[in-house]
């Protein structure tokens, strides 16, 4: 039940990663032929293209910790043996995760706050609720994947999931 629900949030992950992809190039290439063919492109578009973007790296960052793909400076964990390497992996996998949970609840209230206040983005007159939004969303779905890989470092298997896939 577990490795299909995370499961289904990587593909989740990966699918918002495509199709985000794709509405920031066409919004891009539609930018780009408004200006060209009509003089001035649509007053929105920087703004929507800049809000997925943002979307992106949030979840994009929660993918990479599935993957293994966020950048590490092993030269320190390199010299120690396998017992403390453990131990450091999960020192700094903790510290990554109190700071996503930490991130998340802030995020929430942040949110909170701007749907309190009512504020408005400048050219797409959205509450800035709904953009912030990926913020506190991509923090959690990081602690998810931090829990993850507590677990996968305490088993000493940290990226065998990712090779082997999800058995249906």
């Amino acid at each position: 039940m577990v490795k299909k629900f995370l499961h289904f949030i990587k593909k989740f992950e990966e699918i918002f990663l495509i199709l985000t992809m794709v509405a920031i190039l066409l919004m891009i290439f539609s930018q780009a032929l408004f200006r060209y063919f009509l003089g001035s492109g649509l007053i929105w578009g920087e703004e929507f293209a800049r809000y997925i973007h943002v979307a992106q790296v949030w979840i994009g960052a929660s993918l990479a910790i599935k993957t293994g793909g966020h950048i590490r400076v092993t030269v320190f964990r390199d010299l120690l043996n396998e017992k403390w390497k453990k131990l450091l992996d999960l020192l700094a996998t903790f510290l990554f995760f109190s700071f996503m949970v930490f991130i998340t609840f802030k995020g929430t209230q942040f949110i909170l706050q701007l749907v309190e206040t009512g504020q408005k983005a400048p050219s797409m007159g959205i509450l800035m609720a709904i953009p912030y939004t990926v913020i506190p969303l991509g923090a959690f779905l990081m602690v998810l994947r931090l829990i993850q890989q507590f677990r996968n470092i305490i088993k000493g298997d940290l990226l065998e999931e990712d090779i082997e896939g999800v058995e249906q």
